[in-house]
């Protein structure tokens, strides 16, 4: 398998694959706004101000996604193929984000239980609760050199 960083050199193609990918693996976790938000940043914008995409390929075939907007305060998503999953991408995905944008914040609905599970593995902390965007009860985790005033000031 191998890591991969989307960047200003990858082309344009890889996109709708990206897009596909998340909607099919999202497991219904990944909202309209974050999808709006692959479909439009350019992928020039990858890689300044805490933007970036990371994926994992097994030969060609997508198996794991990563995408952060704004390290985590406009957007925060991932998706791994379900015959991927308990094999460490989703902790590697973020284990090498992180080195790029050193902090990263996430909102993680109360039942999403996988999710919650990775992020406490990876050490995060929960700092506030606030109401998703389905209403559900819904944790706000940092990690990194976050600090909670920057996500109360975004």
């Amino acid at each position: 398998m191998k890591h991969v960083k989307v960047n200003s050199k990858t082309s344009e193609r890889v996109r709708t694959p990206l897009i596909r990918f998340i909607k099919q693996y999202g497991d219904g976790h990944i909202t309209q706004k974050g999808i709006r938000w692959l479909k439009t940043t350019p992928f020039d914008e990858l890689s300044y101000n805490g933007n970036l995409i990371h994926v994992y390929l097994d030969g060609k075939k997508i198996v794991g996604v990563l995408a952060i907007a704004n390290y985590g305060l406009e957007q925060a998503l991932i998706a791994v193929h379900p015959d991927y999953r308990q094999s460490g991408i989703a902790y590697d995905l973020v284990t090498n984000a992180l080195k790029e944008i050193n902090r990263l914040y996430v909102k993680v609905a109360n039942d999403n239980i996988p999710s919650l599970k990775l992020c406490f593995s990876l050490g995060m902390h929960a700092f506030d609760l606030t109401k998703g965007p389905t209403g559900k009860p819904t944790l706000i985790l940092g990690l990194g050199n976050w600090n909670a005033e920057e996500w109360k000031n975004k």
